[in-house]
């Protein structure tokens, strides 16, 4: 007899997205990465450590970059859809570096496939700014 698939929600995929932002918050980057396929791609072309990273291991360390160069990194939801296929979350973000402040508006897009783990996901957020935080 076959196994009985259970399908996520789109109000658990959303809770999928709203734990993995708790996690990196608080530093948790395990349990970020826990919630991952084991081939899942970071699409960051653009965001402030810019790139393509395939797999656990290199997505979680494009990822830890950041609160690793930046400081007081405060991501606040401004509102998360979804459908079938996107998870998306509308972020009001800021940190500091050397002293500044930036504050962005980040769009992050997911994958988030039946079983509840996530395959892919997308920042896009304003490069000027990015290459102004890297830079200065």
């Amino acid at each position: 007899m076959a196994e009985a698939v259970t399908k996520f929600s789109l109000d658990q995929k959303i809770q999928v997205v709203r734990d993995a932002f708790a996690a990196f918050s608080r530093g948790d980057m395990k349990a970020l990465s826990d919630a991952w396929t084991d081939d899942f791609t970071w699409h960051a072309r653009g965001s402030v450590f810019g790139g393509d990273f395939k797999g656990k291991d290199a997505a979680i360390g494009a990822i830890a970059r950041y609160p690793q160069e930046l400081q007081d990194i405060k991501l606040a939801f401004h509102d998360i859809v979804a459908n079938d296929k996107h998870v998306v979350a509308l972020v009001n973000s800021s940190f500091k570096r050397n002293g500044k402040t930036y504050e962005d508006q980040i769009v992050y897009i997911f994958h988030i496939n039946d079983q509840g783990k996530t395959t892919e996901g997308w920042i896009i957020a304003d490069t000027e700014l990015a290459k102004k935080a890297v830079g200065g």
